[in-house]
């Protein structure tokens, strides 16, 4: 039994006997407790305090409000199943109506989520301030605001009651060690593919371009200016792969739907597109199009609209959108002699038009090594920076976003947060440390989640949820160099022993010759 301290919403306190007491913690999250008690003796007094605002208190001083209580009653008393939330979920509480917009501190943010709150904040480390650009933060709840930091700042927090902790990363470093069959048992790992990707294209600050268009000149005359409102109408419309409608395109549809309407016959892809015409450079006319790839191999097209500005259907995320040339510069144009005869129409007016645009600072691609491997380019959703206006950061964060590893689940069928003579652990979310299975694989993980039960005789186990493992590119070429020198050797060592060995055929190896290619392979074996 473990006691637990309660408190009700009149301020009446008692000591509730409970068991099964389990408390659950994960990364970015608020931390939960769940417990069962008899309504037997001085747990009647408890009983008839559950109701709203109900804190109960754990060992480790953390309180917790009541969230839900399940009376079962059997032939003697009640049994209640309750669970409770960690009192950080009061944020929730307070509804925030201002809001801060712009380049904003850290500092500044948590102010704005703790006015008025009970709250107070503690900053490890030190943050840059965040561009929110023409977003805001604030008008919602507290706990919305918190959501929101994480997010702007990348950051992780965690709660000690009513103070919230931010940090880059929290937990500590090689904090514990997990053995098979001493105080873990069955350590295995699941490996996702599904999300791997080996390239992405990112883009910078959104900002406001504005651009005159005369309307005498023969790259933006009667015909040109006819040209770019037909196409700027259509800023917005959904990117649709294999689209060709308002309703939803992709680039080469896009590009497609623009030529045809103005009775130039053209079609999807891009591959086709690149060869209607003469290739030419910059500067570019209206009505160009704009290849990025090499020619035969082109992957995206989009339309200039002047000599600095384009218009394309970006992707998914996107949509059609119109942005300066220079944020991305394609590797060709070509010049279609229809479009062009069409654009140097002149209306015979001085008039000119400006329009204001908006597009991104900067746009730039980053590849895994992989990509240059047998693997070849996958490509990631693309990334979108509020903040980033250089391109070379672009890429630095690029980096840090591309998927080109899997996912990697581990799991224990048992663990025990128990220390022995031998191993002392520190179990807290964010900790890292090493898992160790019983063929003698050593791998660093993470703390994701756990839960741990308080009471040592619930007959419940404790278990931890371990972040996904980041491997290096290399590790992949390492795997496939093990894998072709094991195969050089298995069929070395079939040769010798005089096997006949056919490419359908199933090779059987010994434990003995087995254990010998490991150690050739990988310098080592099982333990």
């Amino acid at each position: 039994m473990i006691k637990l301290p309660i408190t009700s919403y009149t301020g009446d306190q008692s000591v509730l006997l409970a068991y099964n007491v389990a408390v659950t913690k994960t990364i970015n999250s608020y931390p939960t407790l769940s417990f069962v008690f008899n309504a037997v003796g001085q747990n009647l007094v408890a009983e008839d305090m559950l109701g709203p605002r109900t804190l109960f208190t754990t060992p480790d001083g953390q309180q917790y409000r009541l969230t839900t209580s399940n009376p079962v009653p059997n032939s003697e008393f009640r049994v209640y199943t309750v669970s409770a939330t960690h009192v950080g979920h009061d944020l929730h509480d307070s509804y925030i109506m201002n809001t801060l917009s712009g380049v904003q501190s850290l500092r500044a943010c948590l102010d704005l989520m703790t006015q008025g709150t009970p709250f107070k904040y503690q900053i490890d480390g030190n943050f840059n301030d965040h561009d929110f650009g023409t977003g805001t933060i604030g008008g919602g709840h507290g706990d919305d605001v918190l959501s929101a930091i994480a997010q702007a700042w990348a950051c992780e927090y965690w709660f000690d009651n009513y103070t919230v902790h931010i940090a880059k990363t929290i937990g500590s470093q090689d904090a514990f060690t997990f053995v098979d069959r001493v105080n873990a048992n069955y350590i295995s790992w699941n490996e996702d593919y599904s999300s791997f990707h080996t390239a992405i294209h990112g883009f910078g600050k959104q900002i406001e371009q504005t651009t005159t268009v005369d309307d005498g000149s023969s790259s933006s005359g009667g015909g040109a200016q006819e040209v770019i409102n037909f196409a700027k109408q259509y800023v917005g419309t959904p990117y649709v792969w294999g689209g060709n409608t308002p309703s939803g395109w992709d680039c080469s549809g896009f590009v497609a739907y623009v030529y045809n309407h103005f009775g130039i016959a053209m079609h999807q892809p891009t591959t086709y597109e690149e060869y209607q015409g003469t290739v030419v450079g910059p500067p570019y006319q209206t009505g160009d199009m704009l290849f990025w790839g090499g020619r035969g191999s082109t992957y995206h097209v989009a339309l200039a609209l002047d000599a600095n500005t384009l218009e394309m259907a970006a992707n998914p995320e996107r949509g059609t959108v119109v942005q300066a040339i220079s944020a991305w510069q394609p590797n060709f144009g070509v010049r279609n002699d229809k479009m062009a005869a069409l654009v140097s129409q002149s209306s015979g007016s001085d008039d000119s038009t400006t329009t204001t645009s908006t597009v991104y600072s900067c746009q730039a691609d980053y590849f895994s090594p992989l990509a240059d491997s047998k693997i070849g380019k996958v490509w990631q959703d693309p990334y979108t920076s509020d903040t980033i206006t250089d391109e070379n950061q672009l890429k630095t964060a690029l980096k840090g976003q591309l998927h080109d590893y899997p996912d990697v689940q581990y799991s224990m069928s048992w663990v025990t947060f128990k220390n022995n003579s031998q191993i002392k652990n520190s179990i807290d979310i964010g900790n890292t440390g090493w898992l160790r299975d019983r063929h003698g694989l050593d791998v660093n993980v993470r703390i994701q989640s756990y839960t741990r039960y308080l009471d040592d005789r619930s007959g419940n186990n404790d278990a931890i949820t371990f972040g996904n493992k980041i491997f290096d590119s290399t590790t992949w070429e390492v795997r496939q160099s093990q894998s072709q020198e094991r195969s050089r050797l298995i069929a070395e060592l079939q040769k010798s022993s005089g096997s006949d060995v056919r490419n359908d055929s199933t090779v059987t190896m010994t434990d003995a010759q087995m254990q010998k290619i490991r150690q050739v392979t990988i310098g080592g074996g099982s333990t």
